[in-house]
């Protein structure tokens, strides 16, 4: 996804409190917001699909 937007496309999803918070606490203890995290965890679901990595898994 590029920094300009050009290349992306705008999801919403409903998440549970519980998951927010888990999101929130996750995302602040490894410094990345989370919609890193949520585009990590999209591309996970996608790796294992497909197999092979398209953004890396190491935080900041």
């Amino acid at each position: 996804m590029g920094k300009d937007g050009k290349n992306a496309v705008r999801v919403t999803t409903t998440l549970t409190k519980q998951q927010y918070e888990a999101l929130e606490q996750l995302a602040k203890r490894n410094g990345v917001a989370i919609a890193w995290l949520i585009r990590r965890a999209v591309e996970h679901v996608i790796e294992e699909e497909e197999g092979g990595p398209l953004l890396p898994l190491v935080y900041k």
